[in-house]
């Protein structure tokens, strides 16, 4: 087992790790040779300690990559350090006005830079093609290619003015499920010809702007291959390499998720990742030792299942972006005028009735993402703080609320009607078109509303579809905490 060997096996892994430090076992590994480290939620506390973090890997050695999760809307992992978070996707999309999407890519990706961050794991570039997706949602720029491949080329030039990397993501397309791959595996029945003129436009114009790293996704595409794309060949090396002919750093989606973890391994979803083609092998919250990951790629190459040099291959590309980023000029964080912008444009583009300053608000929301931090416990939070004298409840996935079997989940909702009576309303859904117990309970806080009633829609704007007639409705296309303060400002305002 050679030292070069084993330097390539942990060049070829990105992983998380607990902590607001760096342990000595996660300084050992990047001195011996890892190739990247992902942040998440429970590796922040505020921007000083996220520099002193960076700072403290890369005297291990400086040409560690340092990526984070950072696609806007509600969740982020750097919500305690970032105090503009950056708009949803969706809303970038919906305004259509691609110079503030860049601006808005430039801003948050300077931010990261400020962190001593160099890998922004964005864009989401899918095409939203599925109202029922229940994991893109307004991650996503749109619902058509045209609109996605136009903003998610201006995000990666803007990620690329503030001197940082960007990864388009998920290759070659997560729009079209109706599975979540955090839970199974989604699998897509298109045709070849489909898949190019939708999936796969967004990506071309993407590596066509320059785009740095691209990201896997853990779907069956059945056209191409039986294997999810992350650890099939054909996707990664013929499809994206080859046929689209993309240059720089595959990395997979986290490996621990169930759709590959249902089969397999995580340590022989890593062997199989990098032979198919991958450069990074990514395990992102699970447990995660790197000298094992990396001597499962040692092993591999011993028993002839993987090649050394794929596996060299894969380090290099890696080390190449290192000593690409080290070289690029970086902006400093900058103060969020763009989301504020995109705030004050949602608003204008809108007619919102004045229900003045003691609205109750219903937040009908989806589940908390387990591993994101929310910048907001909820829209009755952001309402008190801009009208003190609102208040309401938050409601979210978990209570299934007209579940016949639920009555407790279903006396919520009746306690919600029952405060609300005599008080303007604002109920607010999110993706309420995939959420049967949402549009249910929409419907019974309607009933016998008329004015003085908001629908306010936060997850994609298809959901006006479902407000009926004579209801004031307002759309945000996401849950940018910048964004629904702007909207409460407007619908608290004294309309006398």
């Amino acid at each position: 087992m050679s030292a070069h060997l084993e330097r390539d096996a942990a060049g070829a892994l990105v992983v998380g790790f607990d902590g607001t430090t760096a342990s000595d076992d996660l300084r050992r590994a990047v001195a011996a040779g890892l190739g990247a480290v992902i942040l998440s939620t429970r590796n922040v506390s505020d921007a000083e300690q996220v520099q002193a973090l960076t700072a403290a890997l890369r005297s291990e050695r400086p040409d560690l990559v340092v990526s984070i999760d950072h696609e806007g809307g509600e969740f982020s992992h750097l919500a305690p350090a970032n105090p503009w978070p950056l708009a949803s996707p969706r809303i970038l999309g919906d305004l259509d006005d691609v110079d503030l999407t860049r601006a808005s890519a430039r801003d948050a990706a300077a931010t990261l830079a400020s962190l001593g961050i160099d890998l922004m794991l964005a864009p989401s570039v899918d095409v939203n093609s599925n109202p029922a997706n229940p994991i893109i949602s307004t991650r996503s720029f749109g619902t058509t290619a045209d609109v996605v491949s136009r903003h998610g080329v201006a995000f990666v030039e803007g990620v690329h003015e503030a001197g940082i990397a960007a990864c388009p993501k998920h290759f070659p397309g997560h729009g079209d499920v109706t599975v979540d791959s955090h839970l199974d595996l989604p699998r897509v029945d298109r045709s070849i010809a489909e898949v190019t003129d939708v999936e796969l436009a967004p990506f071309k114009a993407t590596i066509a702007a320059g785009a740095d790293v691209i990201m896997s996704a853990h779907i069956v595409f059945s056209a191409y291959d039986d294997q999810p794309a992350t650890l099939s060949h054909r996707i990664l090396t013929g499809l994206l390499r080859e046929e689209l002919g993309f240059t720089g750093v595959i990395t997979t989606d986290a490996l621990e998720m169930q759709a590959i973890t249902k089969t397999q391994s995580i340590e022989d979803a890593t062997v199989a990742s990098v032979r198919a083609g991958a450069d990074l092998a990514m395990v992102a919250l699970a447990a995660a030792d790197p000298r094992t990951l990396a001597k499962s790629l040692v092993d591999a190459v011993g028993a002839g299942t993987l090649d050394a040099e794929r596996l060299a291959d894969a380090a290099g590309r890696v080390r190449a972006l290192a000593e690409k980023l080290r070289t690029r000029p970086r902006q400093p964080g900058l103060d969020g005028a763009p989301v504020r912008e995109v705030a004050t444009r949602v608003v204008a583009s809108q007619t919102l009735p004045a229900l003045g300053s003691q609205p109750y608000v219903v937040d009908l929301t989806q589940g908390l993402h387990p591993a994101w931090n929310p910048y907001f416990s909820g829209l009755p939070e952001v309402f008190s703080r801009i009208a003190p004298g609102s208040d309401g409840v938050v409601l979210r996935g978990e209570h299934r609320v007209l579940d016949g079997a639920n009555s407790e989940s279903e006396g919520a909702i009746e306690r919600a009607a029952a405060a609300a009576a005599g008080r303007p309303l604002v109920i607010a859904v999110q993706d309420a078109v995939r959420t049967p117990w949402m549009r249910e309970a929409l419907a019974k806080l309607l009933q016998g509303r008329g004015e003085n009633t908001v629908v306010l829609c936060t997850g994609i704007p298809e959901d006006r579809e479902l407000v009926p007639e004579g209801i004031a409705v307002g759309t945000t296309s996401g849950r940018n905490v910048i964004v629904l303060e702007a909207m409460a400002r407007a619908l608290t305002r004294d309309g006398s």
